[in-house]
């Protein structure tokens, strides 16, 4: 039996993205799987059991029948943190090896699904350095490289883990950086015996949101269209000019959502003649009759929120910076970029795996 831990080297570098690609790869080659998250973070409540929201989406999309409360054995909760600051709390780390042992047995590999990096979790004593030494598992770090790259978390990583490391996935990595990525950066780390196993480009279907998850979001209430809040909205822009320049602005932008005042029926209506997939009305103000008989003609759903434009641009700023794999589209992507840009031949070879 094989494991694989899955970090970062920070949150939110794309771990659950790789973890579904080379979950459904590993599947496909014949290697039986299993997902285990030692800490979770995104508690949620299924049944009695409080589990972790990656768990219970992992074991879904793989079609696994393991126990949440083995698949995730530990959650973060304010309860738990204070316990561990008043060490009431003991034997964290039992409990999670004993999960591992339980749930890897009869299986080929186990997938582990990391901490935002190797340090976390270590007030609880289950830092993800410990892990991998007492699970024996090989390790591949997620970094997340939007902007530009910092080599050195990964240079570290490597030295504190040696041999047990077996290689960077680059993600998120702009398309304008790409070929400086393969002449700098991907021959550096290789002249430091750090293997890159995969550049995933930056995907704006996996930076897309659907109406549905983002009216919830918002606290918003849908007013008409809500068959439609499984669309994805890739993009958006702010209404707040005069009619002209707004159908020019909107013409621009495919599959966006635009966020204007609920008192501004002239670019609600320039928004309903572009590509658009909902109209966000801010400051809690109902558009006219009109405005709703078009937008449910075009099939545009309209949100209403409570807030001014700005703090709910700054509500989606942020939550568009946490953004999770969901939604059969978005999961369909994900398997298809690792297939298509991790070096699945060498990574099986450092695994000691092969197809069946």
């Amino acid at each position: 039996m094989v494991s694989l831990y899955v970090g970062s080297t920070s949150e939110y570098s794309g771990k659950t993205l790789v973890c579904i690609g080379l979950g459904k790869r590993f599947q496909n080659d014949g290697i039986s799987v299993a997902y285990f998250k030692p800490l979770g973070k995104l508690p949620v409540r299924v049944g009695k059991v409080l589990t972790d929201e990656d768990g219970v989406s992992m074991k879904e999309i793989l079609g696994l029948r393991d126990p949440l409360d083995l698949v995730c054995p530990v959650v973060l909760t304010q309860d738990l943190t204070i316990q561990a600051y008043t060490k009431k709390i003991k034997n964290i780390e039992d409990k999670v090896i004993d999960a591992y042992n339980k749930i890897s047995k009869g299986r080929n590999l186990v997938l582990i699904g990391g901490a935002g990096n190797l340090n976390e979790g270590s007030f609880l004593g289950i830092p993800g350095k410990k892990l991998i030494k007492k699970m024996k598992a090989k390790t591949v770090l997620i970094n997340k490289c939007e902007t530009d790259i910092s080599v050195d978390p990964i240079l570290a990583a490597s030295e504190l883990l040696g041999d047990s490391f077996i290689g960077v996935v680059l993600n998120r990595v702009a398309s304008d950086r790409i070929d400086y990525f393969k002449r700098r950066i991907v021959p550096f780390l290789k002249r430091e015996g750090i293997e890159v196993l995969g550049m995933i480009p930056q995907d704006t279907l996996l930076n897309a949101i659907s109406i549905g998850e983002l009216c919830d979001n918002l606290g918003g209430e849908v007013l008409c269209c809500d068959d439609k809040l499984d669309e994805l909205v890739e993009h958006f822009m702010i209404g707040a000019m005069n009619v002209e320049g707004a159908l020019k602005y909107f013409r621009k932008v495919q599959n966006k959502a635009v966020i204007t005042g609920g008192d501004r029926p002239d670019i609600q209506l320039a928004a309903l003649e572009t590509s658009t997939r909902c109209i966000i009305l801010t400051g809690n103000l109902f558009p006219g009759d009109i405005i709703i008989s078009r937008a449910e003609e075009r099939q545009v759903p309209m949100i209403l929120v409570k807030e001014d434009t700005l703090t709910t641009v700054k509500k989606i700023e942020s939550l568009l910076r946490h953004l999770r794999v969901s939604g059969k589209k978005k999961v369909a992507r994900a398997v298809e970029l690792v297939n298509r840009e991790i070096n699945f031949r060498s990574l099986y070879d450092k695994l000691g795996i092969k197809a069946k």
